[in-house]
């Protein structure tokens, strides 16, 4: 009487029945041969590609097949020679496909070739949904190609450069740093990078590793102007501490000063940073001793400033005392090239950040090149931030994108649809649309939005998620 086996099978084993049930399945072309290359097993997908039942194939040699012209070449055959994996792009006449053909030889503990496995993908195929929609391993590739991209990375940030303008800006900053005695204008769009810039000729002067302080002249009450610059000492005026305190200048002593937004610095202020300026010295608000400075000044500013000077609303012996040594920084829109490089220099910080995967193709890649960024880098880098955080899946395509990005050129005003009347409902969600992407581009982060907009960050995403999927 044969004893049987009642030993309980384990979840994680998977029976012949069920393993061949799997293979059948299977996208891929599929077939198994014995270690003389004679077909023991073919999926249907397989069949398919070469145009034959699995029945015509299933004890057939490959010598055979290869002689009766249903493919051009046999890895099979191959593997088996050279005892190891080959895979090759082959072409079967039956249906005129190209395919790429991977054979496995599977050897028996003796050392034998006892199986080969062949696995068989229709390429002919896949090129024709890459000419449609190119997945992110091409676009890295794109990136790849792109040997010429500056990269440097600075405390601040990374510089991406591979326009040949933006290349020359770095050029130049790096020429500029040093000269440590150049005081430098950098001129440019709000979101071009100015910080970047100052930051790149800090690094590279003999003032590296010193003090390096910096200020928006716009962000600072004019009453608090002058206290902030040069200081104040103790009983100066009312609130102050009682200590006294230095001034940006007298704290940088040995370092450097980048004075942004400095067109926006009163006329008042004006006269007392040209003094510091030409006479090298600091005296406090309140105070009658002066303080001997040595400081590099970096001013920046994305006004025109000749033009203010022209209107009196800038001094001109200021003007000219800054823009010893001027930067030009160009506008996204005049560097293009450097689009890409960005986008995924960006996605690589963000998606670390949030722990996901996002990827752009290359229909997304063409909406953003095809756009002006009037916001510029700092645009491009909240725009994917926002993506990142509410597109569904990995793959981030020019559907998701905001309207600006579908209708190229044309400017939509919310509520206006050519002159038809639209439900109350559809209105307020394009305000609150276009109230949600201003505040998002002028704040910077999601968070500082939500803090502007008096909601919570968690809504905005939920209301972002909502018009993303409309």
């Amino acid at each position: 009487m044969t004893e049987q086996n009642n030993t309980p099978r384990r979840h994680n084993e998977i029976d012949g029945a069920a393993l061949l049930k799997m293979l059948e399945s299977s996208y891929d072309g599929i077939w198994i041969t014995d270690g003389q290359g004679r077909v023991l097993f073919a999926n249907s997908a397989n069949a398919t590609l070469l145009g034959m039942t699995p029945a015509e194939l299933i004890g057939k040699s490959t010598e055979q097949l290869l002689s009766e012209k249903v493919f051009s070449d046999s890895v099979i055959l191959e593997a088996i020679e050279k005892r190891g994996q080959i895979s090759k792009e082959l072409f079967n006449y039956n249906t005129n496909l190209k395919v790429l053909a991977t054979a496995t030889p599977i050897f028996d503990h003796e050392g034998r070739i006892q199986y080969v496995f062949n696995n068989v993908r229709d390429i002919t195929r896949l090129n024709k949904l890459q000419n449609q929609v190119r997945d992110k391993d091409e676009i890295i590739n794109r990136q790849h190609q792109q040997m010429e991209t500056l990269r440097i990375k600075l405390g601040m940030g990374t510089i991406i450069a591979n326009s040949k303008g933006f290349y020359e800006v770095v050029e130049l900053a790096q020429r500029v740093a040093r000269f440590d005695g150049a005081t430098t204008l950098i001129l440019g769009e709000s979101g071009t990078g100015k910080e970047i810039i100052s930051e790149l000729i800090v690094s590279n002067s003999p003032r590296a590793g010193k003090p390096y302080l910096q200020i928006n002249c716009g962000a600072i009450p004019e009453s608090l102007m002058e206290s902030e610059l040069f200081g104040y000492e103790k009983g100066a005026f009312t609130g102050a501490d009682s200590r006294g305190r230095k001034g940006l200048f007298e704290s940088a002593n040995g370092g450097t000063v980048f004075l942004d937004e400095i067109g926006d610095l009163p006329l008042h202020m004006q006269v007392k940073l040209l003094r510091v300026l030409q006479q090298k010295k600091v005296t406090r608000v309140g105070g009658v001793e002066s303080v001997d400075l040595d400081v590099r000044v970096i001013a920046a500013t994305n006004k025109d400033l000749e033009q203010m000077v022209r209107e009196g609303r800038f001094r001109e012996d200021l003007y000219y005392r800054l823009n010893v040594v001027s930067i030009a920084v160009p506008p996204l829109r005049e560097r293009k090239e450097d689009i890409l490089p960005l986008t995924n220099h960006f996605l690589t910080v963000i998606n670390q950040k949030y722990q996901t995967s996002k990827y752009v193709v290359s229909d997304t890649i063409d909406a953003f090149e095809s756009y002006d960024w009037p916001g510029n880098v700092r645009e491009l880098e909240n725009l994917l931030e926002n993506l990142v955080i509410t597109v569904p899946g990995d793959m981030i395509k020019r559907d998701y994108l905001p309207r600006k990005f579908q209708k190229s050129g044309e400017t939509e005003t919310p509520g206006e649809d050519d002159g038809v009347i639209l439900p109350l409902k559809e209105y307020v969600e394009r305000a609150e649309s276009a109230a949600i992407s201003r505040a998002i581009q002028k704040c910077g982060s999601v968070r500082k939005a939500a803090a502007a907009l008096s909601v919570n960050p968690s809504t905005l995403v939920r209301k972002m998620q909502g018009q993303r999927e409309k």
